[in-house]
């Protein structure tokens, strides 16, 4: 036997891991932006989809989110299985960002990525997603400022009467 007959023998032996391993699926985010302020914590929902018609392996996942926000992965366990049919779709809690207390406004951006593949023991990345979190100041916060320094600013124009009544005396 020539030595290009085994090599051609050989040679779909180390590459058809390549292929089965290339699954591909897609993450998509109910929305890919959530607002929220500090100590909150915010899920985000999703459709993940095998869009191959072999089943895929979701061994695992990986996330990255800036600083000081944090990740918990416990809800991709939780919700989704191990082994995601061919053209099968799944939604459900992906996972959830907590805002520590006093983190300062602004956007700050992650990446979640699925691992997995074409056996139980695969870790390719198979699918990825952005996501970003707008941590703002809380709604109700500003409207009592506002409110407040509309009553003072109209105080001191005189436009608002202050009556107050006090054991009988009327003052102005």
């Amino acid at each position: 036997m020539s030595m290009c007959r085994i090599i051609y023998a050989i040679l779909p032996m180390f590459l058809a891991p390549a292929f089965i391993a290339a699954a591909p699926v897609t993450i998509t985010f109910d929305s890919s932006l959530l607002n929220g302020s500090a100590g909150q914590t915010l899920t985000f929902s999703g459709t993940v989809v095998n869009t191959a018609a072999s089943p895929v392996f979701l061994n695992g996942n990986s996330v990255n989110v800036t600083a000081p926000l944090t990740a918990n992965d416990t809800n991709f366990f939780a919700n989704f299985p191990l082994l995601l049919g061919g053209a099968q779709s799944l939604s459900a809690a992906i996972l959830d960002i907590v805002i520590p207390n006093g983190t300062s406004f602004g956007v700050y951006t992650g990446h979640f990525d699925i691992l997995g593949g074409s056996t139980g023991a695969a870790l390719d990345l198979i699918g990825s997603a952005n996501f970003a979190v707008n941590v703002a100041p809380e709604p109700g916060a500003g409207s009592y400022l506002a409110a407040g320094l509309l009553v003072l600013l109209l105080l001191g124009r005189g436009r608002v009467p202050v009556n107050f009544t006090c054991l009988g005396r009327t003052n102005h």
